[in-house]
């Protein structure tokens, strides 16, 4: 699988180059679309919800940029997972023409999407840290689990996406329900708000939500200035094992038939 993704790199670069340059190719702001998307839901939330919120985030009712931190770090990593599994849960009704042309990997060829994903949540963190030294706040050695952080959200969302998209071949409905199972997810991850102001059943819920644990391990990171918890790690290692193997099995057993619909 090593050798095929090296032998794919060149189409996967120039899938992620077009996928990031055709996006808002025919207006005038071009690529920086891309970018200044995410920035406006971070502004618009940070509006809304600034001043309901930032009283409810104990130990920092002296802090008043401290609901901005936990809304961003939360924020910017939501959108890498549900954008890249929302974009997965199509890809192979998007890049039917390439798949009947080329003998790409169904596997790998998908990789520019969170390469593409990626590039935009790296170009988000870079202007929230900016952003963060000019409120005087410190970039401790905590930021350094960003990575790990990173490696294994992308490790859940990619082969959770490619699993949908598969499914989606043989189940249309599937890709029509993807972006609202999404949207009701976001509302179910402490993100805009604090677990704590939800009822203990709901609270249940988030505990054992993969994306709660995504998102609490970054607001751990950045606002409390902490290392991740560790059972969150281990649990979403394990979760991307389970359905990267998944992932692999539905691929051995309906690459044909997936080739033959698309």
């Amino acid at each position: 699988m090593i050798k095929s993704m090296f032998r794919q790199l060149p189409h996967i670069l120039l899938f992620a180059r077009q996928d990031l340059l055709d996006r808002h190719r025919d207006s005038l702001l071009g690529i920086f679309w891309v970018f200044l998307q995410p920035l406006a839901y971070i502004l618009i939330y940070s509006l809304v919800f600034s001043e309901l919120m930032k009283s409810r985030l104990t130990g920092f009712e002296d802090q008043p940029f401290a609901y901005t931190q936990y809304l961003i770090s939360g924020l910017l990593v939501w959108m890498l997972m549900s954008n890249t599994i929302s974009q997965l849960s199509a890809i192979y009704q998007t890049k039917a023409h390439i798949i009947r042309k080329i003998p790409v990997s169904l596997s790998i060829m998908p990789l520019y999407v969170p390469l593409v994903e990626t590039v935009i949540y790296l170009f988000g963190m870079l202007v929230f840290a900016l952003m963060l030294i000019l409120m005087g706040q410190t970039i401790t050695w905590y930021w350094l689990w960003l990575p790990v952080v990173l490696v294994l959200v992308l490790a859940v969302a990619y082969p959770f996406g490619l699993i949908l998209g598969m499914l989606g071949v043989f189940l249309p409905d599937l890709r029509t329900a993807t972006p609202i199972a999404l949207q009701l997810l976001f509302w179910l991850t402490p993100i805009v708000y604090l677990a704590a102001i939800l009822p203990e059943s709901v609270q249940t819920f988030v505990h054992y939500n993969p994306f709660s644990w995504a998102t609490e391990s970054v607001q751990a990171i950045v606002l409390y200035q902490r290392s991740p918890q560790l059972g969150h790690l281990i649990a979403l290692f394990f979760l991307a094992v389970v359905l990267l193997l998944t992932a692999r099995w539905l691929q051995n057993r309906l690459e044909k038939d997936i080739r033959d619909l698309v």
